[in-house]
């Protein structure tokens, strides 16, 4: 048994990055702005699987090796459930990141006693408030907070980036964007923050007057699949530390199977890389083929089938109907007669597919399955029926 360099479960290791250089590009420009004194903000938006998360933390890297403060907001779905728990939750992590970071350890005791003034959002009555009063409570709660913090810490860190995760659980909190918007954009004119989300976030595409202030603070940065070049670099990195080589036939064959998705590329190579003999240093098409069969069960369990679960069974029923156009893209006009629905019944369950990641949409009025391997998933769903 030998280790396996390709794992699926984590982002890779900063010497395997690959691709992104728009969004890295940006980052870094935005994190010039803040340090000089002119705050700037961005998010990330993608399905599941697109490298979002790799992409934040090679930008917590990033940001390091400026002497930022970094906090990575993440797993936090079951404890945000409003903007009150956002404000505590943010509050007291920028808290536990200052003392977690080693350079300000020896610090700790000088700068500890002003640290524990940092508090959360007490109480208020509940019932006594309004949304929009327990919001601008909050929000006076958190910018005061984060504005006393800065003073503090200003001349022993340049800026400080805050990345969140999973950003559509905000999304679904009424007014937490906002919320966001509001308080770091009265901080930027004091205070120097970064503000970063990433997620399958909704409000990029809608462009109406009611959101376009979430699209000028936070301007969406969509990732896509990667190039041919950049599957071939991403291989041929993660295969040199092991000191295991192939040849452009079958990294062709790989990006071809994968088209660049990185979820999938990276399942891909994790089987093909186990069907590897101790002895063996060089992956060929007979590793490819053993690795075929599995490959799909895998991607079934791991990925097709916990994506299409949570989608409603109309618009399962609806998926299989898709089907019948014949091909990957189409538009909207050959959904409406594949599922001989009318146009308003059948709009939310499209809109909920795109939302669910199993369809892209490219353009307007035009879909698309996400992957061919998804589509050989549905077939095979649908023959089960």
């Amino acid at each position: 048994m030998r280790y396996n360099p390709f794992n699926p479960q984590n982002p890779p290791r900063g010497d395997y990055f690959v691709g992104r250089i728009d969004e890295l590009r940006q980052f870094e420009q935005y994190l010039l702005q803040t340090i000089h004194g002119s705050p700037m903000n961005m998010s990330i938006t993608g399905n599941r699987g697109m490298g979002k998360t790799s992409l934040l933390a090679k930008m917590e890297e990033i940001a390091k090796k400026e002497k930022c403060l970094v906090f990575r907001m993440s797993n936090y779905e079951s404890l945000v459930n409003n903007i009150s728990e956002l404000t505590n939750y943010l509050i007291l992590g920028l808290k536990n990141e200052f003392y977690a970071d080693s350079s300000v350890s020896k610090k700790i005791m000088q700068l500890g006693e002003w640290a524990t003034t940092l508090k959360p959002v007490v109480s208020y009555k509940e019932a006594s408030l309004s949304f929009e009063e327990k919001r601008l409570v909050a929000q006076t709660i958190l910018r005061n907070n984060f504005l006393g913090f800065w003073k503090k810490i200003e001349e022993e860190y340049p800026a400080i980036v805050i990345l969140i995760d999973e950003a559509e659980s905000l999304e679904r909190i009424e007014g937490a964007l906002s919320f966001l918007r509001e308080v770091f954009q009265r901080l930027s004119h004091e205070a120097k923050y970064v503000i970063v989300l990433s997620g399958k976030l909704n409000f990029p595409e809608r462009m109406s007057e009611s959101f376009s202030p979430l699209n000028r603070f936070f301007p969406a940065s969509p990732l896509t699949a990667f190039t041919e070049e950049e599957t071939f670099s991403y291989i041929e990195k993660t295969l040199k530390s092991v000191n295991v080589v192939t040849d452009n036939d079958v990294k062709k064959k790989v990006f071809e199977k994968s088209e660049g998705h990185p979820y999938v590329l990276v399942k891909i190579c994790s089987i093909i890389f186990n069907e590897l003999e101790d002895t063996e240093n060089k992956i060929t098409a007979k590793h490819l083929e053993k690795a075929r069969i599995r490959l799909m069960v895998d991607l079934e369990k791991e990925f097709f089938k916990p994506m299409f679960h949570p989608v409603s069974p109309k618009a399962k029923e609806i998926t299989f109907q898709l089907l019948k156009i014949g091909k990957r893209k189409f538009v909207f006009t050959e959904a409406v007669k594949a599922t001989g629905m009318e146009r308003q019944k059948i709009a939310p369950y499209i809109q909920e597919l795109v939302r669910k990641g199993c369809l892209n949409k490219p353009e307007r009025a035009t879909y698309e399955f996400f992957h061919h391997l998804f589509v050989d998933f549905l077939k095979k769903q649908a023959s089960e029926i």
